[in-house]
């Protein structure tokens, strides 16, 4: 519930009471759980960024980030980048993985598109029908390098 704005946009519903034990444990049926990632960003006590990732997903070479969220109350505050920086730094220690990749549903595009924009990442593909809770929309799959556009991306 750290953002209820980003699950009604995607799912159509207000985030339930298992959602947050869901991001620790979901993921393609075909990925280990050894294989996703799941890091908090800290204030003090107070989670404020959290971030999932899966490495070699959709392939080898890949790491797919399946939610990057700050919770509203801290939103325009640089957290969202600065997560996505933490991110890059354990994804450039993969030395197989040269590709970062997320998921923008269209009805989260007008929030997510200008963030992971500015972040360096390009739309890869057409848009997919997409299926979530009770939205029917769109994905399409954006996509950057993992060391080479970090460096040339402003902080």
């Amino acid at each position: 519930d750290a953002d209820p704005g980003y699950a009604r946009r995607v799912t159509g519903a207000d985030p339930g009471a298992g959602d947050a034990a869901d991001l620790l444990g979901s993921g393609p049926p075909d990925v280990p759980p050894s294989r996703k990632l799941v890091l908090g960003v800290f204030e003090g006590s107070r989670l404020v960024a959290v971030v999932d990732v899966l490495r070699g997903w959709p392939d080898g070479t890949t790491a797919h980030v399946g939610l990057l969220q700050v919770h509203a109350d801290d939103q325009g505050r640089g957290i969202g980048r600065r997560t996505h920086d933490l991110l890059v730094d354990v994804v450039a220690g993969w030395p197989e993985v040269t590709t970062l990749r997320a998921a923008i549903v269209a009805t989260n595009a007008t929030e997510a598109e200008p963030f992971w924009s500015r972040l360096g990442y390009r739309p890869s593909g057409p848009p997919r029908p997409y299926q979530a809770g009770r939205t029917a929309t769109e994905v399409t799959i954006w996509t950057r390098a993992v060391r080479a556009a970090d460096e040339e991306q402003p902080r």
